[in-house]
């Protein structure tokens, strides 16, 4: 990338980190218009500068573009995976990753996904990370209203029908707070990382000179399993572990 181009995205997050949520429809309808434009460089400064106040999945699938068309396929990558863990299931999203996948030299052998993959993501992710919290957060007021409403009726099958009610949604509430863990923790989790580097001698020990196990190159996507003396150990899909040198990943 040039060196112009970081210089414009470092002064756009000084300048407008603090900017609000009206500032940031404005910044990213200016983003949306230079991107159609065919200026992705303005574009990408613009809706980087929005993503230092707010983030969301559309907004990272926009800057994703920004890097595809700019020839960067590992930050293209690296933002679209940021915003599948914000909306797992995302068509759109998942349908540029693969895209930008392709481009990726490394073929690492990976678990193949179950055919609801997509739609059980969606169901699981929702539209944003804090859907799950929300809805546990409705369901607990609604159960204590019904039960306490329960308690106040006199007939007894108006108190049944409200208890069994109450009852309900005490179980949609338990389901609601397992999921909105779950989310919570996947959104936190920074234990994948996309390669940046072109190219990354992967070895034995976390230092250098030591047995070379095998090569990875720019795109490929890796858990890391520690971090020692700014060395990354990191292991595959397919079940190869080794040591990555420092400033050669980003973690999603």
């Amino acid at each position: 990338m040039k060196i112009t181009l970081l210089i414009a995205l470092l002064l756009a997050t000084t300048t407008l980190n603090a900017m609000d949520r009206t500032e940031a429809d404005t910044v990213a309808a200016q983003a949306q218009r230079a991107y159609v434009a065919g200026d992705y460089e303005r574009a990408l400064v613009l809706f980087d500068s929005v993503r230092a106040a707010y983030a969301s999945p559309g907004l990272l699938l926009n800057i994703g573009n920004c890097y595809y068309k700019l020839g960067d396929v590992p930050r293209a990558i690296l933002n679209y995976e940021r915003g599948l863990r914000l909306a797992p299931g995302d068509e759109d999203i998942q349908a540029n990753l693969d895209l930008a996948r392709e481009q990726v030299k490394d073929r690492v052998n990976q678990l193949p996904a179950f055919a609801l993959a997509t739609t059980w993501g969606r169901v699981r992710g929702g539209r944003d990370a804090d859907q799950w919290a929300r809805r546990s957060l409705w369901a607990g007021l609604a159960f204590f209203v019904l039960l306490g409403a329960g308690f106040s009726m006199r007939k007894r099958w108006l108190r049944r029908l409200f208890f069994g009610t109450s009852g309900a949604l005490m179980i949609l509430l338990a389901v609601s707070v397992i999921f909105a863990s779950v989310r919570h923790g996947e959104v936190v989790d920074d234990s994948e990382a996309i390669i940046l580097a072109p190219k990354v001698d992967v070895l034995s020990e976390p230092r250098a000179g030591t047995t070379v196990l095998f090569v990875l190159h720019k795109g490929t996507k890796v858990t890391v399993l520690q971090e020692q003396n700014t060395w990354y150990e990191v292991k595959l899909p397919n079940g190869s572990v080794g040591w990555m040198p420092p400033a050669t990943l980003e973690r999603i």
